[in-house]
C-alpha cells in the first residue's frame, strides 16, 4: 500500500494519542471526519497500522520488564515460526522480536517480582533448551522508559519537549477487577469506542467512563499509542545497547533530552545488566543509523564505554499488559 503525506501525519498523531477522536484529528489534518475514518480503516486493513495500545505505568502496577537477548541454535524456518507462536501465547511475554547481530531474538518477560520472573524464565528455557544457546538478561529500571512519537513522519507537528523521568516517590497502586478488565482491553485495542468497551467488560458506560478517567488521573494509564509497519514508509529500526562510565545525573538528563528531541529516536530506557541504556532509532538506511551513532558519540563520547548495535527485523508481539 502506498502511504502518502496525510497518512504519515495521521500515523504521527495516532502515535501521540491513539484514542484521539475523529473530531480532534480532522482539523489537524485539514480533511473531513469521514476521510480520517476511512484512512484509519485502510491503514489498519492493509497492516500499516498493526495495533493501538494503552501505555501503562509499570511503577504504579508494581511490574518490571526483563529483556532476554537470545542466540538460537541452528533452527529451520518452520521451527523458528513455531517458537515465536508458542512464546506469543504466553501472557508473561510482552515483547518478541527477531534481531540481526550477536543475538537472534529478544524476549521480554513482564513480572511482579524476581521470583515471578524466574518462574516464567525457567518454564521457557526448560521447554526450549534444545533451541536456545547463549543469552543475556537486562532489567528495565523504569526510571526512564520512554516511547516517542515518530517525529520524522511530521517534523512540523512534533513538540520540542523532553519527556520527564518517572517519579521515584510513586508507589504501586491496586487495581480491582473492573480496572483490570479495562486495562486488559485497552492494552490490546486502545481505540475501542466507550460503548463497545462497556459491552465487552459488561459494565455500564457511565461506570467505564468514570473508571477510565480515574485510571488516567492515577497515572496508571499514561497515554495511548499505535504500532505500525516501518517498511510501509521506508524505515527500519536499530537498537543501540550502551554501557557508560563515570555517568552523572546531569549527563543522564542530557541524554534523555537528546533522545526526546532527536527526530529518529523511538525508544529510550535505563537498564541494569551488561548495558546501562537502550536506544531504538528508526532510519532509512544503515548509513543513517551510523551517522546517528557518530552524532551520539560526539555528544557523549567522554562517558560512553561501549555501544553494541542490533537490527530489529520484525516485532512479533508487543503489549504493556501481561494479562
Amino acid at each position: 500500500m502506498k502511504v502518502d503525506e496525510t497518512d504519515r501525519r495521521l500515523i504521527f498523531l495516532l502515535d501521540h494519542d491513539s484514542r484521539a477522536t475523529l473530531t480532534e484529528l480532522a482539523p489537524k489534518l485539514k480533511i473531513s471526519r469521514e476521510a480520517v475514518n476511512y484512512r484509519i480503516r485502510r491503514l489498519v486493513r492493509s497492516g500499516v497500522i498493526k495495533s493501538f495500545i494503552a501505555k501503562l505505568n509499570y511503577r504504579k502496577l508494581g511490574l518490571v520488564n526483563y529483556n532476554i537477548y537470545v542466540k538460537l541454535s541452528n533452527l529451520k524456518a518452520e521451527k523458528r515460526r513455531q517458537l515465536v507462536e508458542e512464546l506469543a501465547r504466553r501472557k508473561s511475554v510482552t515483547w518478541i522480536a527477531s534481531l540481526g547481530g550477536r543475538f537472534d531474538f529478544a524476549i521480554e518477560i513482564t513480572a511482579n517480582s524476581i521470583e515471578d520472573f524466574d518462574r516464567h524464565f525457567t518454564e521457557i528455557f526448560r521447554s526450549h533448551a534444545d533451541k536456545i544457546g547463549n543469552y543475556q538478561v537486562q532489567v528495565a529500571t523504569r526510571i526512564f522508559q520512554c516511547i516517542f512519537p515518530k517525529k520524522y513522519l511530521w517534523p512540523a507537528g512534533a513538540e520540542k519537549k523532553a519527556e520527564a523521568p518517572a517519579d521515584a516517590a510513586e508507589k504501586p497502586d491496586e487495581l480491582d477487577v473492573v480496572d483490570e478488565k479495562i486495562v486488559s482491553v485497552l492494552a490490546a485495542d486502545a481505540r475501542i469506542p466507550l460503548v463497545e468497551l462497556s459491552r465487552r467488560i459488561r459494565e455500564p458506560p457511565t461506570t467505564v467512563s468514570f473508571r477510565l478517567r480515574q485510571l488516567e488521573r492515577r497515572k496508571i494509564i499514561v497515554g495511548y499509542t499505535s504500532l505500525s509497519q516501518l517498511e510501509a514508509f521506508g524505515y527500519q529500526r536499530f537498537k543501540a545497547l550502551i554501557s557508560v562510565r563515570n555517568f552523572s545525573k546531569a549527563e543522564e538528563k542530557k541524554m534523555l533530552g537528546f533522545c526526546s528531541a532527536h527526530p529518529n529516536v523511538y525508544y529510550f530506557t535505563k537498564t541494569l545488566g551488561s548495558w546501562n541504556y537502550e536506544i531504538e532509532a528508526d532510519v532509512k538506511t544503515p548509513q543513517e543509523y551510523q551517522q546517528f551513532l557518530i552524532d551520539f558519540r560526539s555528544k557523549f563520547g567522554d562517558v560512553i564505554h561501549d555501544i553494541e548495535s542490533l537490527s530489529i527485523f520484525e516485532e512479533h508481539k508487543f503489549s504493556y499488559w501481561p494479562g
